[in-house]
């Protein structure tokens, strides 16, 4: 094996590691997730991100890319905490900013919530929080405004009537 590999790389005047490199990267083009139909609905593009975050939240997601338990633990601790790294709870519009942020922490993260969530589920919010607001990115910033009170007609009617 380890000649086949050097011979090619002497042939196309590359290095070993280029050579890995491409045919890894000419598999991934051949390799698709198709419906029952056989038609493609996804390829490795579909989950490429440059931010590791975005593309471990991307594969974990699909059923289809057979996550590991690890990336199931990892899903469902941000889909309970999904306002920290999504502008909803169906993870559609990521957070993009706080996951650069939080994800070099994710094993502590991880570590914590695994300790506290049957003692004190707030401790890992208050951790993120932090981490966020070291970063620069105040929860102003980036969380959801609550819903402003709603006002009916009958509710800015005066109780009594003027006559």
């Amino acid at each position: 094996m380890r000649f086949a590999l050097e011979f090619v790389a002497r042939l196309k005047g590359q290095t070993i590691t280029k050579v890995i490199e491409r045919s890894v990267m000419d598999a991934a083009d051949r390799s698709y997730i198709e419906d029952e139909n056989h038609n493609i609905e996804a390829n490795w593009l579909s989950y490429w991100d440059v931010n590791e975050g975005v593309r471990a939240i991307k594969l974990a997601l699909d059923q289809r890319t057979h996550p590991t338990f690890e990336d199931e633990e990892m899903l469902d601790f941000v889909k309970t905490h999904w306002n920290f790294f999504s502008a909803s709870p169906d993870l559609l519009k990521l957070r993009r900013q706080n996951i650069e942020v939080l994800w070099p922490s994710m094993p502590q993260l991880l570590d914590l919530w695994r300790e506290t969530k049957t003692s004190d589920r707030h401790a890992v919010d208050h951790v993120m929080l932090q981490l966020l607001e070291s970063a620069g990115l105040h929860k102003e910033d980036w969380s959801i405004p609550s819903e402003p009170e709603k006002r009916t007609y009958s509710s800015e009617l005066d109780e009594e009537i003027p006559f």
